[in-house]
């Protein structure tokens, strides 16, 4: 809906009128508090009812030809949208296979209980609230994925695959984690609240959700290695390779470390040093092959070493990708800022104008 008003005057007070389908539509009364909360870019968004109560609700239809993962799909889609209640009906009743599908889903899920189940529905709500920051969601994925990092270069080092075990636990836990803060920014897209801050735009949203997918994609980088590591530990490698492989692993680790930090500072000096640093991991994999050459290197520890220097440039090209993120995201908050600062200047000139015409 788009529509112009003229501003009214009644005495010293400007005003414009709400129209009329908006209000009948939203049920609001005579009488009834609305919140106006100005926008970065001098706009003013208008909520007719308090963020508490309002619960997004959603009603999914299915039928006893519904497949398993039709049924995953669409609450999961309901769940990263921001619903509150997710309801399940069905013509006749939910099948055995469904039943379990549905449980399976809801476990893997943060925060989603059944609270009612009936032969044809069931009622699905969400315990999250919509209070976590961006920022400090995306601090935590951060900080349990440098830890991962760490202890799989110590594994390599010291070749001990007891460093490993655990890293597939913490891998379930940034999925779940990455799920969460999926939902919060498709949430703060889809259904803007009053009380959001200038913290956090839409085009920020945007910007982590294609952070969260690389993070994801970097997760299942360090879990090839550490795979691998145990194959690695099997064989003794030389101590020259030994040495590159974990010197590498560190400066890619700290490169990743310092590309998350220079989005969440919205520091271009810093990201510029990411793009800048580009380590080679061509002459690694060169030493490889003369190890190998040199019956130093057994065909498969080779091939395993291959799959862990590949792993380790992904994650490199990450923390390169994380870094152009930072400086488009700062670029484009510099811009916002300096168009909300021409019209007042703008303004002022003018008025400078019309006070020398007067004298």
């Amino acid at each position: 809906m788009s529509e112009t008003r003229k501003i009214q005057k009644i005495g010293n007070t400007l005003y414009i009128s709400i129209p009329k389908s908006w209000t009948n539509t939203l049920m609001l009364k005579h009488g009834e508090k609305v919140t106006l909360v100005t926008q970065q870019d001098g706009s003013i968004s208008i909520y007719p009812k308090p963020e508490d109560s309002q619960r997004r609700e959603i009603t999914l239809t299915m039928t006893s030809k519904s497949s398993s993962q039709s049924l995953k799909r669409g609450i999961i889609a309901a769940y990263l949208d921001g619903f509150d209640t997710i309801e399940l009906k069905t013509e006749t009743t939910f099948t055995e296979d469904q039943h379990e599908s549905i449980r399976k889903t809801i476990n893997s899920l943060f925060g989603l209980e059944v609270i009612e189940v009936t032969g044809n529905r069931m009622m699905i709500v969400c315990l999250l609230k919509q209070t976590m920051p961006v920022n400090k969601a995306i601090t935590r994925i951060h900080n349990v994925i440098l830890s991962m990092f760490g202890e799989t270069i110590s594994a390599i080092k010291t070749q001990n695959t007891d460093l490993t075990k655990g890293l597939t636990r913490r891998t379930k836990d940034i999925k779940r984690l990455l799920l969460v803060t999926n939902r919060l920014l498709r949430s703060s897209i889809l259904f803007p609240k009053p009380s959001q801050t200038d913290d956090i735009t839409l085009i920020d949203c945007v910007d982590y959700l294609q952070i969260l997918h690389i993070t994801s994609e970097i997760t299942g980088n360090l879990n090839k290695i550490a795979e691998n590591i145990n194959s690695l530990a099997e064989n003794q490698l030389p101590p020259p390779i030994m040495k590159s492989l974990v010197e590498t692993g560190n400066n890619i680790q700290n490169l990743y470390d310092s590309s998350v930090q220079a989005l969440l500072s919205k520091d271009i000096p810093l990201a510029n040093n990411v793009l800048d640093a580009s380590f080679d991991l061509e002459t690694l994999w060169n030493t490889c092959l003369q190890a190998n050459d040199k019956k130093e290197l057994s065909s498969l520890t080779l091939a395993n070493l291959r799959i862990v220097i590949d792993s380790l440039e992904q994650i490199q090209q990450h923390t390169h990708e994380i870094a152009n993120t930072s400086i488009d995201r700062t670029e484009a908050a510099n811009a916002r800022a300096s168009t909300l600062e021409a019209p007042s200047k703008k303004k002022q000139s003018i008025f400078g104008k019309k006070l020398g015409n007067t004298r």
